[in-house]
């Protein structure tokens, strides 16, 4: 595996050397040169296995994928599934509240949970020896948690708390629960993953279960295990573990019933300025524009434009804006957010002091009209293409980073090896694509500006 890894620092030289010179077929071959190799399997209970054998050390990762997220979550139910990713370290059937975290750390590891609109992921980072034991408790988070009512009042606290910190007290977090909510109105994605805070106050104990009974099931979830193991063996512990756990029969039409009535096509009725009330003592912005879903052409397009305005000192909006002879703004930056069934692209940042919101608002679209002329060409371009590249190489050169890698790519595109398509997206970009999508997206009519400072007087949306 060193020679595997040593191999990949060498395409990456590469591919940052050369590809500012060739075109084309070159591109694509370099793009196909990475093969990882993964050995896949559907267990009789339905649940997706991938494994990768990295002997470099004697350690393993394990990544555990559920399809659950907050698209199911429906009204009075928000942050049901963020609730339940914290519920899932605590008491069990057969281990008590704690144990899953202390196995962790005293064995020299690391653990920990994220919760998204599409998914939630458990993952776990340990010597090898240990492998058999986290897929014991793997097994057993998936289908004997108790929520304890004590310990689920207590954990209930402790969302709350995290919510406050994370949107009330936050004026980016704030911002952002604005764009969200005005880009997705009136769909699965317009709430909050963390919930509202009337939801999680109000969230009982008993709905909680009947949500953990209907989406933690095997047939409902994918394991990735990347590390110093042989593949047939460690089939057979997870056959020993999580194969034993019968699957979700009713599952298709328990989908079918949380996605009933749900549409992802936005109600926002753009273009819209919001100002908010919020704690930053100089005007914090957001611009959003409505984007494609995860893996549309159009969106590898966004994503670069997004570097191309907005990733780093030399981007077009940093200079124009941040290091440039009259500049408005300290920081500036832009991002393509893609969703399972949609997406957003947004450009956010912070005002200087005494500039004015409405006059830089009105020179930002200017200047995006002529980005989408000025700052497209064949060294953007390049130069991005290299960024690209050699970020999402330099992504997977570890286990967990490789088995999170795989792990989304099974999830939002049924194919692991989805990454051979999207290189070559990657190396087949044009002028012409990144142009096009930038007149398409980034129309002022289909918009949304928010703003956040102490001195706005409206409070909410």
């Amino acid at each position: 595996m060193l020679k595997r890894c040593l191999a990949l620092t060498m395409c990456i030289l590469l591919i940052v050397s050369c590809s500012s010179n060739e075109k084309g077929n070159d591109q694509a071959e370099q793009g196909s040169a990475l093969d990882i190799d993964v050995e896949k399997r559907v267990l009789d209970n339905g649940l997706k296995v991938l494994i990768v054998k990295n002997s470099s050390l004697p350690i393993f990762s394990l990544y555990t994928f559920y399809d659950v997220g907050g698209r199911f979550e429906g009204e009075g139910t928000t942050g049901a599934t963020h609730f339940l990713e914290h519920m899932l370290f605590r008491k069990t059937k057969n281990y008590p509240s704690g144990y899953f975290s202390n196995f962790v750390d005293r064995n020299g590891g690391s653990s920990n949970a994220y919760t998204t609109f599409d998914n939630t992921v458990y993952y776990e980072k340990l010597p090898i020896e240990n492998l058999g034991k986290t897929l014991e408790l793997e097994a057993e988070r998936m289908s004997n948690v108790v929520l304890d009512p004590e310990e689920f009042e207590k954990e209930r606290g402790a969302v709350l708390e995290e919510r406050k910190m994370r949107y009330e007290n936050s004026p980016r977090g704030k911002m952002y629960s604005a764009m969200m909510k005005t880009m997705f109105e009136g769909t699965p994605y317009g709430g909050s993953v963390i919930g509202a805070k009337e939801d999680v106050l109000n969230l009982s104990r008993e709905k909680m279960l009947d949500f953990y009974k209907d989406f933690y099931a095997p047939n409902n979830a994918t394991v990735v295990l990347v590390g110093d193991v042989e593949s047939d063996n460690a089939f057979d512990m997870i056959e020993e573990t999580l194969g034993k756990l019968k699957k979700n029969e009713k599952l298709k039409s328990i989908k079918e019933k949380y996605s009933k009535n749900k549409s992802y096509d936005s109600k926002a009725k753009l273009p819209k300025v919001i100002g908010l009330r919020g704690q930053s003592p100089t005007p914090m912005f957001s611009l959003s524009f409505p984007a494609p879903k995860v893996g549309n052409d159009e969106a590898y397009a966004l994503d670069f434009l997004s570097s191309i305005l907005g990733d780093g000192v030399s981007s077009y909006l940093n200079q124009e804006f941040v290091t440039g002879r009259r500049p408005k703004l300290t920081n500036v930056y832009a991002a393509n957010y893609t969703l399972k069934n949609s997406g957003v692209f947004f450009i956010q940042g912070q005002l200087l002091d005494r500039v004015s919101i409405r006059g830089f608002r009105k020179k930002l679209f200017r200047s995006l009209r002529e980005a989408c002329d000025k700052a497209i060409d064949e060294r953007s371009l390049k130069k991005t293409q290299n960024n690209v590249l050699l970020s999402y190489y330099s992504n997977i050169t570890n286990n967990s980073g490789l088995a999170s890698f795989l792990g989304q790519n099974e999830f939002f595109h049924g194919d692991y090896a989805w990454y051979k398509n999207e290189l070559e997206i990657y190396n087949n970009m044009t002028v012409k694509k990144v142009k096009d999508v930038c007149k398409k997206y980034l129309d002022p009519k289909k918009s949304a500006f928010i703003s956040i400072w102490n001195k706005h007087k409206r409070t909410k949306l």
